[in-house]
């Protein structure tokens, strides 16, 4: 039977201490456990936070209120979760307070590890841009469970993503905690430290648009494909004109009011075949023979 860690041990000392345990990173600590329930969650569809609290052994909602940032995280409750969710002393150090200030605010060792993760996030998945676009849709609500309906994704993933985008400043709460997006335009296109984030984003997409082909009706899609042969010289100039229609189509679409849904526009031009790879290696140049002193040029090869 595992030992149980005496007290102090999961504040990250070491060893047994009786002193009163230093303060907790709540904020850290609940965007863990945002990002802990969302992964449950895409591992098993039917999980909600009334399964993870009874795994926490805390009522739903007072959970709700931690995930949510309204009730703190005291040192109890910490090391309660702590110990439900196995997490390593290692790991529980960095959810302390480091006590470092710098002009009044509280210094954190991982905050630039946060925000790489938080940037590469917004990109790699799906529904935080739709969440920027849906604000701007007639009838638009603040609630993270009207969002969570509205796209089809469950609420731990609605209320993560938008604590995430207040966090990297693209999405703003007002007055009366409504929401609205601080850009009026977001684009990913040539952010190249982004590749992974984007490649993970196309996936998604092509997911989305083979679902839309059972769920959405015909007349509110438009899903079609051409194959061709064509001349892999005029693929820089094709990739400009898919490029400037993208936004020609979308500056139109977004002319009139009022916005009722969010789309989303996905065009693949892509190989499906590999003739260049079925073509013979061209042979290497035979270096000519050295000739004899008198050889004669001009007999070679008159026989």
């Amino acid at each position: 039977m595992p030992s149980v860690p005496a007290p102090g041990y999961l504040w990250g000392m070491g060893r047994p201490s009786k002193t009163k345990p230093p303060p907790i990173d709540g904020r850290r600590f609940r965007l863990f456990l945002q990002a802990e329930l969302v992964r449950r969650c895409k591992a098993n569809p039917r999980y909600s936070l009334r399964a993870f609290a009874r795994f926490l052994a805390v009522e739903p909602s007072a959970l709700s209120k931690i995930l949510s940032g309204k009730r703190g995280v005291t040192p109890e409750t910490f090391k309660a979760f702590s110990a439900r969710l196995a997490i390593e002393p290692a790991v529980a150090k960095t959810f302390v307070r480091s006590g470092r200030t710098v002009e009044g605010a509280t210094v954190f060792d991982a905050d630039a590890a946060r925000i790489a993760l938080d940037a590469f996030a917004v990109v790699a998945d799906w529904y935080h841009m739709a969440i920027l676009e849906l604000c701007a849709v007639k009838g638009f609500k603040s609630e993270p469970a009207w969002i969570a309906r509205a796209l089809g994704i469950s609420l731990a993933e609605a209320v993560d993503a938008v604590d995430r985008l207040i966090r990297v400043q693209l999405l703003r709460v007002g007055p009366r905690g409504a929401l609205a997006a601080n850009n009026d335009e977001t684009t990913t296109i040539g952010a190249a430290d982004t590749a992974a984030a984007l490649r993970k984003m196309q996936h998604q997409v092509l997911e989305l648009a083979a679902r839309a082909l059972d769920d959405a009706p015909v007349d509110e899609r438009d899903q079609s494909a051409m194959t061709m042969a064509v001349s892999l010289s005029r693929l820089p100039e094709a990739k400009a004109r898919i490029k400037a229609f993208r936004r020609e189509l979308c500056a139109f679409l977004e002319g009139r009011s009022p916005r009722e849904e969010v789309y989303t526009l996905s065009v693949s031009l892509f190989p499906v075949s590999r003739v260049r790879a079925l073509r013979p290696a061209a042979a290497p140049a035979k270096k000519p023979s050295p000739r004899s002193p008198d050889q004669n040029p001009r007999s070679e090869g008159t026989l």
